[in-house]
This record gives structure tokens, sequence and C-alpha cells, in this order.
């Protein structure tokens, strides 16, 4: 095996794992910054959805202190009157859509809470993942490193000493033609 190969396979080695250190970064940052853009559209919608809740207790707390205040008027004066109590029936029946209404809401929004903890958890499961094969492929590097780079550099001392070799056994054969020439 040539000093060369060894070499090139090393470089080789070295730049395909460095290759797959960035794309896995970059694939981490992706997965961070969608998991975060996810968070944000979501914090969003949970607040637009509390935004209508409050909205429609606000309007059912105004139709109560009315519903009280015809009561009141009712047990004063001790006597109901139609308008009254169609008045009140409505009210009650505006409530009652109203709190179903609600109640679904509220399902509904349990439900996407849900599902964003799901996929939430299984981002930062994928995370996780990312980060261990990024610190084996980190491992490895540095394993191939510590294996491959004593075995380049002893191949380069052989190398050389063969080399050096060589080249003195080619001194010597010069040095005995050039006497051999000098004597004839």
């Amino acid at each position: 095996v040539s000093l060369r190969s060894i070499s090139t396979e090393a470089e080789n080695l070295c730049s395909s794992s460095q290759d797959e250190v960035e794309e896995l970064r970059a694939e981490m940052e992706e997965v961070r910054d969608s998991y975060l853009e996810e968070e944000v559209y979501q914090v969003q919608e949970l607040r637009r959805e509390l935004d209508r809740a409050n909205k429609n207790c606000r309007i059912l707390q105004y139709r109560l202190r009315k519903a009280e205040q015809k009561s009141l008027r009712v047990a004063q004066t001790g006597h109901v009157d139609g308008e009254l109590l169609r008045s009140l029936e409505q009210d009650l029946k505006v409530a009652k859509d109203v709190s179903v209404r609600l109640h679904n809401e509220l399902e509904s929004t349990e439900d996407k809470r849900t599902r964003a903890e799901d996929e939430n958890e299984t981002l930062r499961q994928r995370i996780i993942e990312v980060e261990i094969s990024k610190q084996a492929l980190h491992n490895e590097l540095e394993r191939i490193k510590e294996v491959r780079w004593p075995r380049l550099v002893h191949g380069c001392l052989v190398l050389s000493g063969e080399i050096f070799i060589l080249a003195c056994l080619f001194y010597a054969a010069r040095s005995l033609l050039e006497k051999r020439f000098e004597s004839h």
C-alpha cells in the first residue's frame, strides 16, 4: 500500500465524515427552526382562542348581570310579565348555546395542545437522535484519525527509510561505477 493511497484514503474519509457532520448540523438546525416556528404558531393560535373565550365570558357575565337585575325586579314586584319571561328564556337558551360552544372550543384547544405536545416530543426525540448521530460521526472521525494517522506516519517512515536505502545503494553503485571507469 503506497503512502499516497493511504493519504488519499484518509483525506477522503475525513472529508466524507466532515460532510456528514455538516449535513447533520444543517438538518438539526432545520428541525430546530421548524420546531420553533410551529411553537410560535401554536402559541398565537392558543392566544386567539383564549381571547375568544374571554370575550364569550364577558358576554355571559353581562347577560348574567341583566338576568340577576330582572330576577330582583320580579322578586321586588312579585309580578312576572310575559316579556320578562320570554327574555329570560332567550337568555337561558343563549347561555346554553354559548356554554356548549365554549365546551367544544375547550375540547378542540385541548386536542390541539395534546397534538402539539406529541409533535414537540417527536421533534425533541429527533433532535436527540441527530445529536447522537453527530457525536457518533465525530467519535468515528477521531478514531480514524487515531488509528489511521499513526499507520500513515509509519508508512511514511518506512517509505522514507526505503528511499534512504535506495539512495545509499544508488550512490554506492555510482561510486563503484566511477571507480571502474577511472581504472580503465
